[in-house]
């Protein structure tokens, strides 16, 4: 006979199993517009960097609701609970790294790709003032934030760029970009790898810029819908992507807003590294919200690769670009 404790874990894990489905049975329901005709989403992201800032802007300066939504952007705690945000409907539209996506959809999860803000590693690498290259680095530790983050990927592409595996170095996850400043700043580790403007943060205590990703392709800004979400609520998404089609506009039109918006969402109060940031972001957003197949081909080859599996042969049935104006 099971005893009493087991008997309570299992009937909460019932319970949670319940509540899950019933959040995303409800997720899938047809949004009902408010009085002001204002249609409400959730739209998750994974780090509290400068790179959101197409969100940003667009729940400050009223983009959002231009278009008639009445948005709210969540941030989650890493990338890898972006799939299971979408599944249990507390967001109905995420953003972040498009390989944990791409390997969920290998896996059977319906979901559709339909909007991508930075089709580029948004990352630089900062280390201790001993370090002079990457290539130093060698036999040392570098602060990353979770596995299947960006830094993850991007600790093994910038290891290959310059001629090393990623078994030269020892990556150490701590979770948070700001672990990862502490991390460096107390010698824990010789480097870091993380987005602007937190990394630059470490150049007033030495730390010195060895490399930037910026020019990397990666599939990172990638907006992600479930599928029965965009087949109800197919309004909801559109009115979504052309308010990201704006902020993006919005964004290289707008320095001195784009800042203070910066600065509020990732706690620097420094101006010279929210320009910093705004500068390096320049060169990494895109200037329409177009998904880019090859971007995405390569998420797929990615996710494959790490589960020892082969990637779908067409991944155009996963994207969909018609909600922009002027696609087809």
């Amino acid at each position: 006979m099971k005893s009493l404790k087991a008997r309570k874990t299992i009937l909460l894990s019932v319970v949670a199993a319940l509540a899950l489905t019933a959040c995303a049975g409800k997720a899938q329901e047809k949004v009902a517009a408010d009085q002001n005709g204002q249609l409400a989403v959730k739209i998750g992201y994974t780090a509290p960097g400068a790179g959101y800032a197409d969100l940003y802007v667009a729940a400050d300066h009223g983009i959002f609701s231009k278009h008639g939504l009445k948005a709210e952007i969540v941030r989650l705690n890493d990338s890898s609970q972006l799939v299971a945000g979408l599944a249990s409907g507390s967001v109905q539209i995420a953003v972040g790294v498009a390989q944990d996506t791409a390997a969920a959809i290998m896996k059977g999860t319906d979901l559709r790709y339909v909007a991508m803000s930075e089709p580029h590693y948004n990352l630089e690498m900062w280390a201790s003032p001993d370090i002079k290259s990457v290539r130093d680095l060698k036999g040392k530790k570098v602060a990353i934030t979770s596995p299947g983050s960006e830094s993850d990927f991007g600790l093994t592409a910038i290891m290959a760029k310059n001629g090393m595996k990623r078994e030269d170095v020892t990556g150490v996850f701590v979770k948070s970009i700001p672990a990862e400043v502490s991390a460096l700043q107390s010698g824990a580790v010789s480097a870091i790898l993380t987005q602007p403007p937190q990394g630059a943060e470490t150049k007033e205590k030495g730390a010195v810029r060895i490399a930037s990703l910026a020019d990397m392709d990666f599939p990172l800004g990638a907006y992600t819908v479930q599928g029965k979400y965009l087949d109800t609520n197919r309004e909801v998404v559109k009115r979504f992507v052309q308010a990201e089609a704006e902020a993006l506009q919005y964004l290289r039109g707008n320095e001195k807003e784009t800042l203070t918006s910066i600065q509020k969402y990732t706690g620097i109060n420094k101006p010279d590294l929210a320009k910093y940031a705004y500068d390096f972001f320049l060169d990494v957003w895109q200037k329409t919200p177009k998904v880019d197949e090859k971007i995405i081909k390569l998420a797929f080859e990615e996710a494959a690769e790490n589960a020892k599996t082969s990637p779908p042969a067409d991944v155009s049935k996963y994207i969909d670009n018609s909600m922009l104006s002027g696609e087809s």
